[in-house]
């Protein structure tokens, strides 16, 4: 009887050692995030699918996806490059793998951008906006269109990182 006990023991204690260290070098949830990867070639620009490193790049805090702040709204960001309008993707600012989102985000590929602070007081940026997307974006350039480039908030001229404010729309226009 005792060396049956030792022999399932051992057969146990086999088992177990087997499968951690099939196991044992597996990951466990998702995995790591890569850098955020600005692109500077032409559109059109998906929304990042990784998207954690890129709400970190912007400098926003990783939120919960259904969080929604203390006074949400939106706005609607429009693009042209070249002439030619450019597809604002769903998704931007939001890591679906991880649960998580920025405070500035898109649910749909039709412009309108939600901004859900986690204060009245952040007043994210057209600069933010464009590092969640991924696009090169500056005062020069949008893509790799560095000709010229032109902002428009409710149809005034516009500095190039204007602030989201509720209720704008919001035009970028950049020409190679």
């Amino acid at each position: 009887m005792r060396a049956g006990r030792w022999r399932r023991a051992g057969a146990t204690a086999a088992a177990l050692l087997l499968v951690s260290g099939v196991t044992g070098g597996c990951q466990v949830g998702p995995t790591p995030p890569g850098p955020a990867e600005i692109r500077t070639g032409p559109p059109p620009w998906d929304a990042p699918r990784d998207a954690v490193s890129y709400i970190d790049e912007a400098g926003f805090e990783r939120l919960p996806l259904d969080f929604s702040g203390p006074s949400p709204y939106t706005l609607v960001i429009s693009v042209t490059v070249d002439g030619t309008p450019v597809k604002i993707p769903a998704g931007i600012g939001v890591d679906r793998i991880r649960a998580e989102q920025a405070a500035v985000h898109t649910h749909a590929d039709d412009g309108l951008v939600y901004v859900e602070a986690k204060t009245t007081a952040e007043r994210p940026t057209l600069a933010q906006f464009f590092v969640l997307w991924g696009v090169r974006y500056d005062a020069r350039c949008l893509g790799d269109a560095c000709g010229s480039l032109t902002v428009t908030v409710n149809g005034g001229k516009a500095a190039w990182d204007a602030p989201l404010t509720p209720g704008a729309h919001i035009a970028v226009n950049a020409a190679g």
